[in-house]
């Protein structure tokens, strides 16, 4: 017989909906510290949007489990108490594809890096032979740090494309034409024979910056990377924005010079053809004949003191900014971070953005903007990669943590 409102029944019924509420708030705070890393209690209690007095209770019980560990600790003169998962040998990978580089790099749960290599690409490099030199540097570093191939749940890809977002094909590749067309899922899932996912690496950098490090609580960051392509990510509230094409922050495709030089894509004028690395180089090569107009070149001649470098980045990042002044229009973000191979010796390319932006924007809109230099240097891309994976994982119901 059906139990009377308020009988067994009901209480039955109430049991299992608390029992399901503990549950999902539990996610919730595991979730929020495999995405962010160690935080204090109260910044978890922003991150889920839940009560000071529940999260306590949560990490009281993960605590018992040996699910997380607590230390406390002082911040802005208060004291708190911070928060870890408890990691075991399951990490994630991240892999960043380059024009001429390929890096690699594992995480594990509570956000500490196991190792990275990387190494140098010849232009123009296959995608068969690129993808199996990658699965050759995921099981060095794996075996390096004893950890089998079984315990990793996904690896995240960075490449310097646009990607079908449904079928996961590259539909946008000036800066690696061989790769036009592929399935770069498919394609990466089989040579690793592991789990994948694949995003831009601007959003990839984009998203390092938005989890990790001083900004990680921003409203709006917007990541600048300048190399051989030029692309920007955008990250709201920690979370990439990604359109239903699969294509946005080409930045590097938007016409600056009237009648200029015919860019890749088509058009002419479009600002890769006068600020990416490979103009910087050409042009410095041009007046210093003497020096080498690659990346390495050009960090020497930066880093030497040569005026005509100098005076090469701020005119290209004057260039940068007049294609990002609309965006900051638009968005008003609290930062933009500029990151790229150039990153050590970018000052004079982040002036010429900032000023250009600022001359041609609102006031109102960029006079709270920071422009920084990227703090992850090389790391941005396979960082986000391996926290995309991360996340990714933990969205799955995989916590990547002792049970």
């Amino acid at each position: 017989m059906p139990g009377r409102p308020g009988g067994a029944g009901a209480a039955q019924r109430d049991t299992g909906s608390q029992t399901a509420l503990r549950e999902r708030n539990t996610r919730l705070v595991v979730t929020a510290l495999g995405l962010n890393g160690p935080q204090s209690q109260a910044a978890l209690a922003r991150h889920t949007g839940l009560s000071a007095g529940t999260v306590s209770n949560i990490v009281r019980e993960l605590a018992a489990a040996e699910r997380v560990t607590t230390s406390p600790v002082v911040t802005g003169g208060r004291r708190s108490t911070e928060v870890t998962l408890a990691p075991d040998r399951r990490v994630v990978v991240g892999v960043d594809i380059g024009r001429s580089h390929l890096r690699v790099m594992a995480l594990d749960a509570s956000h500490e890096p196991l190792g990275r290599a990387d190494v140098p690409l010849r232009a123009g490099h296959e995608p068969a032979d690129t993808l199996k030199l990658a699965d050759e540097l995921i099981g060095t570093l794996l075996s390096e740090h004893g950890v089998d191939r079984s315990r990793v749940p996904l690896v995240g890809i960075a490449i310097p494309a646009s990607l079908d977002p449904v079928h996961g094909s590259v539909v946008q590749a000036n800066v690696l034409p061989e790769w036009a067309g592929i399935n770069i899922v498919d394609a990466t899932s089989e040579a690793f024979d592991l789990p994948v996912i694949v995003e831009n690496d601007a959003n990839l950098g984009a998203l390092a910056h938005a989890v990790t490090g001083r900004f990680a609580d921003v409203e709006c960051l917007v990541y600048v990377k300048v190399a051989t392509g030029i692309g920007a990510g955008l990250a709201l509230r920690g979370r990439v924005y990604g359109s239903t094409t699969g294509i946005s922050g080409e930045i590097g495709h938007t016409q600056v010079v009237e009648n200029g030089d015919i860019c890749t894509c088509g058009n002419r004028g479009c600002l890769e053809t006068v600020a990416s690395t490979r103009r910087i180089g050409a042009e410095l090569t041009r007046i210093r004949p003497e020096r080498s107009g690659d990346v390495a070149g050009l960090v020497d001649a930066a880093s030497g003191g040569d005026p005509v470098v100098t005076r090469l980045l701020l005119d290209a990042g004057a260039l940068v900014g007049r294609a990002l002044a609309p965006i900051c229009n638009l968005l008003s973000p609290d930062v933009l971070v500029l990151g790229g191979p150039l990153t050590r010796v970018a000052q004079p390319l982040l002036d010429g953005i900032g000023q250009s932006i600022r001359q041609r924007s609102l006031p109102a809109a960029t006079g709270h903007t920071q422009f920084v230099l990227s703090d992850l240097a090389d790391d941005a891309e396979v960082h986000g990669a391996c926290l995309l994976a991360l996340r990714h994982a933990l969205a799955e119901g995989d916590d990547l943590i002792s049970k």
